[in-house]
């Protein structure tokens, strides 16, 4: 099923449930019934589907075989124009046709191929799993709650426990490049994640390429997969005020490293870290009142 790329594996799933082949129709084509279990927005008269907050897709209805066959294209409103669409196919089967008999229920089978970026595909795999379970409590009646009201969700993140950090961790030991400099990041990290945990909220993207530490919603800090740790100066203001610049000449002095507080963020090396004074330093920020 995987047409336009024969690098990167498609998404596949297979649901088989007692139900008719025009409801599937419906519920696969239908903008109220899509709006159950596929995203929270979905505007079928301008092809739009927001599955994410900020995040737009055009989805546009290519193929459809009523009762049998439906397909879309699929990508994000954000992408370049070069970037290929990916393409998502439901193939409905009555499993009774076969026996000369209806009502023996049905097979759907769901194919989103064409992928030409890994991580993408990755992350909307995540989505697919707990969409898919969705439709399926669609077609047979039963109640759900959709996975874009999971209480753990925060946008893209998932709001996790330090355990749940050892897979992040992990996957930094595992890069390839830089060996020694990657076990140094992950060294330093996890000592930060466990002198800070219970401090604010940990989350993780779904995929496991970035976590963040948010003190009741403000972001503290990021780090990536690469051993990255991430500071987004400006989302301090509404804890730090004016005394921002302080903080940030004292970030400066104790980890020795050159920051930018007039960017949208600095990427600093997470082996070069001094995980002690990063960590009293994020408590000193979240303790902090900034000056009305």
């Amino acid at each position: 099923m995987n047409r336009n790329s024969d690098e990167i594996e498609a998404i596949e799933h297979e649901l088989e449930i007692m139900t008719t082949p025009a409801q599937v129709f419906r519920v696969l084509t239908s903008q109220t019934e899509l709006r159950k279990w596929w995203a929270p927005r979905v505007i079928m008269s301008r092809n739009l589907v927001t599955q994410l907050d900020g995040k737009d897709m055009e989805m546009k209805a290519v193929t459809k075989e009523k009762n049998h066959l439906v397909r879309y294209s699929w990508r994000g409103k954000d992408w370049p124009d070069d970037k290929p669409s990916t393409v998502i196919t439901f193939e409905i089967e009555d499993q009774g046709v076969s026996r000369g008999r209806t009502g023996e229920g049905i097979l759907l089978t769901i194919s989103h191929d064409g992928w030409s970026d890994a991580e993408e595909r990755n992350h909307q795999a995540e989505i697919w799993k707990d969409a898919v379970a969705g439709l399926e409590c669609v077609l047979s009646g039963k109640d759900f709650r959709p996975w874009w009201q999971d209480d753990r969700r925060v946008g893209d993140f998932l709001t996790v426990q330090l355990n749940e950090l050892k897979d992040f961790i992990g996957r930094i030991e595992e890069e390839s490049r830089a060996k020694k400099e990657k076990k140094q990041a992950a060294k330093n990290l996890w000592k930060i994640f466990q002198e800070l945990d219970g401090q604010g909220d940990w989350l993780c993207k779904e995929n496991g390429t970035e976590m963040e530490l948010r003190y009741r919603g403000i972001r503290i800090f990021g780090a990536l997969k690469n051993g990255q740790l991430v500071m987004a100066w400006r989302d301090l203001d509404p804890l730090l005020g004016r005394e921002l610049q302080d903080f940030a000449d004292r970030f400066t002095v104790e980890q020795d490293m050159d920051i930018h507080v007039g960017r949208n963020y600095d990427r600093l090396p997470g082996a070069e870290i001094n995980p002690d004074l990063f960590s009293r330093w994020c408590k000193d920020v979240m303790a902090h009142k900034a000056e009305p």
